[in-house]
C-alpha cells in the first residue's frame, strides 16, 4: 500500500484483474499458470477500456459494434476456460 491507504497503480491493476477474474468464476482455476496467463490478459485488456471509449465518443458505429462483438466473444472464451477446467477436473 502507498501513503495514507491510497493503492498504488499496479496494486490497483491486480484488484481489478482478480475482480474480472471473480466475476467469471476463473479464480479457482486447478492450474496456477492458468490463473497467471489469464490475469495478464485481463490487465492487457483495461488497456482497451480506453480504446473502447474513445471509439464510443468518435460515434464510428461499425468500430464500436466490432469492440462490442469482440467483447462478447472473449467474455465466451472467459466462459469456456471454466468450462473446460471443469471437465478436465472430473
Amino acid at each position: 500500500m502507498a501513503l495514507f491507504g491510497s493503492e498504488s497503480k499496479e496494486e490497483k491493476q491486480m484488484r481489478k484483474a482478480n475482480e474480472l477474474l471473480a466475476k467469471y468464476g476463473l479464480e479457482e482455476l486447478s492450474d496456477p499458470r492458468d490463473v497467471k496467463a489469464l490475469r495478464e490478459i485481463s490487465l492487457a485488456l483495461m488497456g482497451n477500456k480506453l480504446i473502447e471509449l474513445g471509439t464510443a465518443m468518435q460515434g464510428n458505429g461499425a468500430d464500436s459494434a466490432m469492440m462490442s462483438y469482440q467483447r462478447a466473444i472473449m467474455e465466451q472464451n472467459f466462459i469456456i476456460i471454466r468450462l473446460l477446467d471443469k471437465i478436465a477436473n472430473k
